[in-house]
């Protein structure tokens, strides 16, 4: 069953986040666990509260979504990431209806 990581953020140092989409396009962990880029948008909340940037991977499973985003080849790109957004990170299930 897929999975998925979703990024919703706020960007607090705007000259750093091309610095960021690149070194996360570069990532060795990437090639290892071969993410699929669903979403990379502003997001237009029309019910609730959301942060105005959304960033989605699909994943093989669940498990191959955790040890992606644990992976020390993401380390840094972690530490860029929360010094300069706000926001939060989810790693979701996927769901399969059952017949």
């Amino acid at each position: 069953m897929s999975a998925y990581i979703i990024y919703n953020y706020e960007i607090t140092d705007r000259p750093r986040i091309e610095e960021l989409s690149r070194r996360s396009k570069l990532s060795d962990a990437n090639s290892n666990y071969n993410p699929k880029l669903v979403a990379a948008t502003c997001v237009e909340t029309v019910e609730g509260k959301t942060l105005p940037y959304l960033v989605m991977y699909e994943f093989e499973n669940l498990d191959i979504a955790t040890k992606w985003y644990y992976d020390d080849d993401n380390s840094d790109i972690a530490v860029l990431r929360k010094d300069i957004t706000n926001g939060w990170v989810s790693i979701i299930p996927g769901y399969t209806a059952e017949s």
